[in-house]
């Protein structure tokens, strides 16, 4: 069951990761459309695709062609990211053994609180 897990929580990575490219992709679209008509495009756009391509949009007439496959972009990549992080969770609670004492060795004796007197 573990193997499972560890199986899904890299496919939801993975899917995370083709989720971030293509927003990745969009933004470049959007960032070249944008200086073909004109409208900027400079490095704080480039800075902005790197940080967070899911905030570039494609400004004018034509911006709602971007907007719905970087929305949905945005959507799989936190669903993927939640997944993940429930996989890894599941995962590390089927697979974690506490630590074990050192045989021969026993539990020391409880102590007292200190004294004040």
């Amino acid at each position: 069951m573990a193997a499972l897990f560890h199986i899904l929580a890299g496919l939801a990575l993975l899917a995370a990761l083709i989720a971030w490219a293509v927003a990745v992709r969009g933004g470049l679209k959007a960032i070249a459309a944008n200086r073909a008509a004109g409208q900027g495009g400079g490095a704080a756009s480039y800075a902005l695709l790197a940080l967070w391509p899911f905030a570039v949009q494609r400004r004018g007439r034509e911006a709602d062609i971007d907007a719905v496959r970087t929305g949905k972009a945005a959507i799989a990549f936190f669903v993927s990211v939640t997944v993940a992080v429930a996989a890894i969770s599941a995962y590390t609670n089927l697979t974690y053994k506490p630590p074990v004492a050192p045989a021969g060795s026993s539990p020391a004796a409880p102590t007292g609180a200190p004294s004040k007197s």
